[in-house]
Order: structure tokens, then sequence, then C-alpha cells
């Protein structure tokens, strides 16, 4: 009984939560890592390397497995800001 007290439940229950995230968490990091790159490379001459990528998803990755319930919420955030700021530049 006391397994089930925390916040996601047992260890399994919280890996599959992390691979089922990871199908959404790697493409959205992928997705702002080359957003900004973009930006980067138009505006300033400069880019990110796949360093950034790769922390990003692991960012992710501990975000999904320490708070399961929460991280939802968290890459809707993401993706709700990546829309203010698309519809703020006029794409």
């Amino acid at each position: 009984m006391a397994r089930n007290s925390g916040q996601g439940g047992p260890i399994e229950s919280r890996l599959i939560s992390l691979f089922a995230s990871l199908f959404f968490s790697i493409p959205t990091a992928a997705f702002v890592w080359l957003w900004v790159n973009l930006e980067l490379a138009v505006y300033w001459d400069g880019f990110l390397s796949s360093r950034y990528l790769i922390t990003c998803i692991l960012v992710f990755a501990v975000l999904a497995l320490l708070l399961p319930r929460l991280f939802p919420s968290i890459l809707g955030g993401v993706w709700r800001g990546i829309a203010k700021v698309w519809h703020w530049w006029g794409w």
C-alpha cells in the first residue's frame, strides 16, 4: 500500500509514463531547437549545437519522470507559448 502513495505510483508506471511522454516531448524539443536555430541563422548568423537539443530532451525526460502528473501541463504551456510567439510575430 505504501508503494502507491507517491505522486506517480510505482516505478513501473513512472517509466511507462516517461516513455509515453517522450513520444510528445522529443518532437517538441526538436521543433523548438530547429525554430531557434532558424531564427539565429537568419538574424544573427549563428546557431545552437546539437548539445542543446539533447539537453532539452533530457530536461523533458527528467521532468516527466519526477512530475508525471504535472508534465502534460508543462508541455501544454510550452506549446501555448510557441503559439503566442508565432501569433505575435505574425506568422
